[in-house]
């Protein structure tokens, strides 16, 4: 079960008396804090998230966690390499924080903040044109359901509630920016194929660990991944899309929308077909992490535990 935000305790591990209290004080601490970013200039927020991300870092049960992803990923780093990369992914904690702060911001000033760049092979989404579209935790990534109300239709939101009731509801006003359905994580692969069975577009997060996956490579290693996005394109005949925001100078963002993924020829059935799916999404994720591992948020083991042993 999620931790407190401010504690390392697990929520069953506090009597329900006690709990009640620190979920209140938690929510008035995130709504300052959320309330101070959108107060900010956008530029001052974003500065101020990644500083605050850094702090955190020196007290977060997570750090752990996130230096033994990027020894992973990085196996020929440094000592300090590792450590610089690691505090950096925390700082970029904070502006993620910053960010979802201020989405409808972002999305009034959208005309000098966001590029909507279709790169080389893409197909211009429509809503005449049911797609799977697919992110990471990278960069802005917050931003990229955007994408639907930029070109005239809804892409619904999957996310995963907090557990904290206060906290759960401050952050639901916040993505109502998006302008697309809210579907909790619980459920939501049901939801996501009744808006399919409707025509509709929808979108996933899947650089995280799924242990209900099945084993892709990913960074030359397997990692438990969410096929799911593949095997609905096949399933519905439609494109499987990647999508990844990245920011720029100056509080701006560049939401790269990527060609299909298409599965090679030798892929004969519908399962080769989305492991080859799937694959080709890691290795695409990997050259964007591995171009910015600041950038990429990844608070919980990615590998099976015989990996990261070996990594150690």
């Amino acid at each position: 079960m999620p931790r407190f935000y401010f504690s390392s305790n697990r929520s069953h591990e506090v009597p329900s008396w006690q709990r009640q209290p620190i979920w209140l004080a938690e929510g008035a601490a995130v709504g300052t804090l959320l309330g101070v970013f959108r107060w900010l200039p956008m530029g001052s927020a974003m500065r101020l998230g990644a500083r605050l991300g850094g702090l955190l870092a020196r007290f977060s049960p997570r750090l752990d966690k996130v230096r033994s992803n990027l020894r992973v990923v990085f196996p020929r780093a440094t000592s300090d390499e590792l450590e610089r990369i690691t505090h950096a992914s925390f700082r970029n904690v904070g502006v993620a924080m910053a960010e979802l702060a201020n989405l409808d911001r972002i999305w009034r000033q959208r005309r000098r903040r966001i590029e909507f760049c279709e790169l080389p092979g893409a197909v211009t989404p429509s809503s005449a044109r049911r797609t799977v579209f697919v992110t990471a935790h990278l960069g802005a990534w917050q931003l990229t359901p955007l994408l639907g109300r930029e070109y005239g239709f809804t892409v619904p939101v999957i996310y995963a509630p907090e557990q904290n009731p206060y906290v759960d509801r401050q952050l639901m006003r916040l993505r109502r920016a998006f302008g697309s359905p809210l579907v909790s994580r619980d459920g939501g692969i049901r939801a996501l194929m009744r808006s399919l069975d409707r025509g509709d577009s929808i979108g996933l997060t899947v650089d995280t660990r799924l242990d209900s996956g099945e084993p892709v490579m990913f960074f030359g290693e397997q990692a438990m991944t969410n096929t799911a996005p593949a095997r609905l394109a096949l399933r519905y005949d439609c494109d499987l899309v990647p999508v990844i925001a990245e920011r720029v100078a100056d509080a701006r963002f560049r939401i790269n929308i990527h060609p299909p993924i298409r599965a090679r020829a030798d892929a004969v059935n519908r399962n080769d077909k989305a492991l080859d799916m799937s694959a080709q999404i890691n290795a695409l994720f990997e050259q964007w992490i591995a171009r910015h591992p600041d950038q990429w948020l990844c608070l919980k083991r990615r590998w099976p535990k015989a990996v990261h042993r070996r990594h150690a």
